[in-house]
């Protein structure tokens, strides 16, 4: 409220209000508080129900049977794929995967790694190598580092995944 004062200035007067002024986030949270003072929040569910651990034991079943529906999958087979991903990323990033490599089927032959053995380049992708079915080939995985690094192994080690999955050494086209 402004008035003049006596010399012509004008002068704002001070109004006192009993309660001091909040601020906008004050204003909310306690509209919030009024309205779940009232009403259960949302997130608390019904009142009075908990989750046992009856209760929780049977949630997990029900998550188990349908993974178990949905085609549950092995650590081995989930590290056979991630294995395979890589290598397929490391080849896509050097434009070494050919038009008619079988992404598939080389995912066939990482999944049916023998035990101790790891899927070896025969020609690295780093040195040039395709990452493409005929490239590929089982070595120990002592024999492979050692390979990469000075190229002296123990080549009586090598097992062609000829011999393993022997329905694609004869250039047939069996489904993955």
């Amino acid at each position: 409220m402004w008035r003049s004062g006596s010399a012509g200035v004008i002068v704002k007067s001070q109004v006192y209000i009993n309660k001091p002024m909040m601020t906008k986030n004050e204003k909310i949270s306690a509209t919030l508080k009024a309205k779940f003072a009232t009403q259960p929040h949302p997130s608390k569910g019904k009142e009075g129900w908990k989750h046992n651990d009856e209760q929780k034991e049977l949630k997990r079943k029900k998550a188990i049977e349908v993974a178990n529906l949905k085609g549950r999958v092995s650590e081995q087979h989930k590290k056979a794929r991630n294995k395979a991903n890589v290598y397929a990323y490391r080849a896509r990033l050097r434009n070494a995967i050919p038009e008619d490599a079988d992404l598939k089927f080389i995912l066939e032959i990482y999944e049916n790694c023998p035990d101790g053995y790891t899927v070896d380049h025969k020609v690295a992708l780093a040195r040039g190598g395709l990452h493409h079915q005929d490239n590929l080939q089982y070595l120990p995985g002592r024999e492979n580092s050692r390979k990469n690094a000075d190229r002296a192994f123990d080549e009586s080690l090598i097992i062609p995944w000829e011999t393993i999955i022997p329905s694609r050494s004869q250039g047939g086209t069996a489904d993955c």
